[in-house]
């Protein structure tokens, strides 16, 4: 089976957005089946909270939708759009959601991200007096809550003899989330993100690694990358994980495609060699929502 990241640099325009979209999907041989394609987060709009409202779509409607629809089809590929805004019960908030189409351009599977970002990222330092060339760190401040509500179940889907379990970017700090989804069964973990660039550059490759050892799965992680305006800045380096943590393939600092192929017979002698899944005596269980 043929994995592949896309990395890109998304911004607020929908059109020219897909437009990458499509142009690097003619790039990629879909002829090698199954091929399963990961676009990352944001990846139809990277914006602010106005624009994610205004665009929001129901699930499994939408001309976002179709189009993914369209080109999982075109290509006879699986393609799982790594988050878009959805439309919940609540009308000035929404889900921030993951999308997986099959080659017949059916929705099987969507995943409505669990753990939202609320946080205050560094971006370095600042002189504060010229006479004193004092500095002072600055920080970036994100909260994810106040657009968007937290999903309440893990979510999986399967290719011929391959499961995959679904997450995005924020979801990669809480290794309990990744034990759930081993425990069902999941060979690859899917990833898509718009890690900071300073978050990135300190944690992705490590904690990305570190899921793939623990859990003894491939990881497909598809990172946005670049200046996407309004002080946002991500990291890039989408990366293809063995189950032994071993980089397969990763793109760096600039957008494009990142391929690799999976191998069964070594997920199947990974956990055969130190069966973690039979060892653990302990187990993670979601909270509530409250």
């Amino acid at each position: 089976m043929q994995l592949v990241a896309i990395q890109m640099t998304s911004g607020a325009d929908i059109a020219v957005n897909l437009a990458y979209v499509a142009a690097q999907l003619t790039l990629i041989d879909t002829k090698i089946a199954p091929t399963l394609i990961l676009l990352p987060e944001n990846f139809a709009l990277f914006s602010d909270r106005g624009d994610y409202l205004a665009n929001a779509e129901s699930l499994g409607q939408g001309s976002v939708q179709q189009q993914l629809a369209t080109w999982a089809k075109q290509y006879q590929c699986w393609l799982v759009a790594g988050s878009f805004p959805i439309l919940s019960e609540i009308d000035d908030r929404i889900y921030t959601t993951s999308l997986a189409f099959d080659p017949n351009g059916d929705l099987v599977q969507h995943y409505h991200k669990i753990h939202l970002f609320d946080a205050h990222v560094p971006t370095g330092s600042v002189t504060t007096s010229a006479s004193q060339n004092r500095t002072a760190s600055t920080t970036q401040v994100y909260k994810e809550s106040d657009s968007f509500i937290a999903g309440d179940r893990i979510a999986t889907f399967t290719v011929g003899h391959i499961t995959f379990g679904m997450a995005i970017c924020y979801d990669l700090r809480f290794p309990e989330l990744f034990c759930m989804l081993r425990a069902a069964n999941v060979d690859v973990l899917l990833l898509p993100a718009a890690f900071t660039y300073t978050t990135g550059k300190a944690h992705w490759l490590p904690l990305l690694q570190a899921r793939a050892i623990e859990n003894q799965c491939y990881v497909l992680a598809a990172n946005q990358v670049g200046d996407h305006g309004h002080n946002r800045h991500t990291w890039g380096h989408s990366v293809i994980l063995d189950p032994w943590g071993e980089i397969l393939a990763q793109q760096t600092s600039a957008c494009g495609i990142s391929c690799a192929r999976l191998d069964k017979h070594k997920l199947v002698q990974v956990r055969t060699d130190i069966p973690i899944l039979q060892h653990a005596r302990f187990t993670a269980s979601l909270k509530n929502k409250e």
